[in-house]
């Protein structure tokens, strides 16, 4: 009986670790996050956040509800596009980060302002935020953007919403 009982717990235990680092069950997260109606969106200018000027602007973006923040969305506008970082977060811990870069269409006469079009895109599904682990999915290649050396690189921008909204 005890064998049966160990084995039962560690299928569990299997079951539970196997779909806490499922890319489709954190992306169930975020459709929830993404569809609840009951999140208050903040916005923030993003150079009054941060003293840094840019040639587009920037804009921080906060879901949440009342200090428990669920969603943060930083775009910041450049001469070439635009870069954005999408942070879904579970109880303060982030899920997923999603990075795009946008670039201005070429033309024969320089840069079509009107025109964006994606030319990288990142998705990191978290499995564990403390120790790095995750799975990355990417689209595209960087034109005119770096990425970071680490996870904790997006830790700023949870840090800037946070200061924000207690502000």
């Amino acid at each position: 009986m005890k064998k049966i009982f160990t084995s039962i717990l560690f299928l569990i235990g299997l079951l539970t670790f196997g779909q806490k680092n499922n890319p489709e069950q954190i992306d169930l997260k975020v459709n929830s996050i993404d569809s609840n109606s009951e999140l208050t969106i903040t916005e923030f200018d993003w150079v009054e956040l941060t003293g840094m000027t840019t040639d587009g602007g920037g804009i921080l973006k906060v879901w949440r509800n009342n200090n428990n923040i669920h969603k943060v969305v930083q775009e910041i506008g450049l001469s070439y596009g635009r870069i954005r970082t999408t942070i879904y977060l579970t109880n303060g811990v982030p899920i997923k980060v999603i990075e795009t870069e946008e670039n201005f269409e070429r033309t024969d006469d320089g840069l079509n302002y009107s025109k964006l079009n994606q030319v990288f895109k990142q998705e990191f599904f978290v499995f564990n935020w403390e120790m790095g682990e995750g799975e990355y999915e990417k689209t595209g290649k960087r034109v005119m953007s770096e990425g970071g050396c680490s996870h904790f690189d997006y830790e700023p921008i949870i840090e800037r919403a946070e200061k924000a909204i207690t502000q």
